[in-house]
């Protein structure tokens, strides 16, 4: 009796590759893996660049505070004695004073008695036609923001960038605080308000807030995408009152 033997080949799909469904569930998911790896780093990178155009804008305005402040520190400065220095006029919105410091050519810082050298007549405010509306200047930038300067000489030279406002309070020799004072002679010292504004705009933000001033007044909210500091800080005029 003869056996017969069959031999049975068994086929196995592991050395055939993958199949046409097998490809396409691993595409898919490799573009999952990829979309939500390209949205994170999107949301990194938008997050990374807000975050470095807020401390350039807390850099830029310390960086004014720090400037006005030095200088209205010495308004009034006066060592002959006869120079008549001092604060000259005074608003919310600009501030204008005279120290002697200098000679005409800039080289003495004893005074020499009179107010024609170089940065011994300043005023720090916007430039011309940057605070116009709607009527007499009221340290807000009509288009939002702009440089903000220290005039000398009738030139305006900007000490920073994207201030959206400015607010000048005075504090008198009898203690009260104003920010039109009727004689600028009785100014014993001058807070500073400054709200300056992100260069650019963040979609994914809406300013809401409200900002207060030394003086209690109130800027915003101005419900657009741009991102507010605001700084205040104050500064006695050592040399007024002597």
């Amino acid at each position: 009796m003869r056996r017969e033997i069959q031999y049975h080949l068994q086929t196995s799909t592991d050395g055939q590759g993958f199949t046409l469904v097998e490809l396409m569930v691993t595409m898919a998911i490799s573009l999952f893996v990829m979309g939500v790896i390209y949205t994170a780093y999107t949301v990194y990178q938008r997050h990374y660049t807000t975050q470095i155009q807020v401390v350039d804008m807390q850099q830029n305005i310390r960086s004014a505070m720090n400037f006005m402040m030095e200088d209205i520190r010495m308004a009034g400065y006066n060592p002959p004695g006869f120079s008549n220095a001092g604060i000259v006029t005074a608003t919310a919105a600009t501030l204008n004073f005279t120290k002697d410091t200098t000679n005409t050519l800039g080289t003495a810082d004893d005074g020499d008695g009179l107010l024609d050298g170089p940065n011994e007549n300043i005023t720090f405010g916007f430039a011309a036609g940057v605070d116009v509306l709607p009527g007499p200047p009221d340290g807000i930038a009509d288009n939002g923001a702009a440089s903000f300067a220290m005039i000398v000489g009738g030139v305006p030279q900007a000490i920073a960038n994207n201030i959206h406002a400015i607010e000048f309070n005075y504090t008198l020799d009898t203690g009260l605080t104003t920010t039109a004072p009727a004689s600028p002679a009785d100014i014993r010292s001058v807070t500073i308000s400054i709200l300056a504004r992100m260069a650019n705009r963040d979609p994914n933000f809406t300013d809401t807030a409200t900002y207060t001033t030394d003086s209690g007044a109130t800027w915003g909210p101005f419900n657009d995408n741009f991102r507010r500091r605001l700084l205040i800080a104050s500064v006695k005029c050592r040399n007024m009152g002597l």
